[in-house]
């Protein structure tokens, strides 16, 4: 009996010694859970982050593509003789190439006529005006090769014009429907219409019967505040 009970106290060591184990094991479990727990959150943070950094990344390429694109506009105005005018400005410290400047005339007569100018380029910090006078229209062949409707003019030079019927509008006509395309110094096409700067080029819909000229070259100015965008 004795020894029994002197058995008692190894059985109870045992039996504390087993809750410990068991405690401190779960106690590890717990803490590796969390652990997990805080790795997960932490890899879904890093990829948000990630994201997040992307996102601005493209967004900060994409203002940069934009930037001289930015900065080329166009309005119309009146001069101080009642003469309509419409202007392209560049303020960009680089030219711009292959602009396409179409808009429409509508007066009767001679009704609906389509202007689809081209010019060569368009100098840093300059802006262009094209007069309510220098506008023209002609009546076109009726065998033109209908795919020509996308074609673009250069300015008809005074010596180029004796050779073609050209028909007058009046000074105050109107510059309707404006839309202004370019490329920028990287080669990328550009359209401003509506006062939207978006990707691509510009046209408009040609009456088959006429198609407007400028006559003259459109005259160009230095503007003023024309500041660096950063290009080279």
């Amino acid at each position: 009996m004795a020894r029994e009970r002197a058995d008692e106290p190894e059985a109870s060591t045992r039996l504390g010694g087993l809750n410990l184990l068991t405690l401190g094991a779960a106690v590890t479990i717990v803490a590796s859970l969390g652990g997990l727990i805080t790795t997960g959150i932490g890899t879904i943070w890093s990829a948000r982050v990630s994201a997040d950094q992307l996102a601005q990344s493209r967004e900060q390429a994409e203002e940069k593509q934009r930037e001289q694109a930015a900065r080329v506009s166009f309005w119309e105005d009146v001069g101080p003789k009642g003469e309509s005018r419409l202007h392209v400005m560049n303020r960009s410290p680089d030219p711009i190439s292959n602009l396409h400047i179409v808009f429409l005339v509508v007066e009767d007569p001679p009704g609906h006529v389509a202007f689809q100018v081209i010019l060569p380029a368009l100098t840093p910090c300059s802006a262009l005006t094209i007069e309510g006078k220098s506008l023209k229209y002609v009546e076109n062949d009726p065998e033109d090769d209908p795919e020509d409707e996308n074609s673009y003019w250069l300015p008809l030079l005074e010596a180029d014009a004796d050779d073609m019927d050209l028909g007058d509008f009046e000074d105050s006509v109107g510059f309707l429907n404006a839309s202004v395309g370019f490329q920028d110094r990287n080669g990328a096409y550009w359209a401003r219409v509506n006062g939207e700067l978006t990707r691509g080029d510009v046209s408009i819909d040609r009456t088959p019967a006429r198609d407007g000229r400028v006559l003259g070259e459109p005259q160009v100015q230095l503007v003023d505040n024309c500041g660096d965008d950063g290009g080279s």
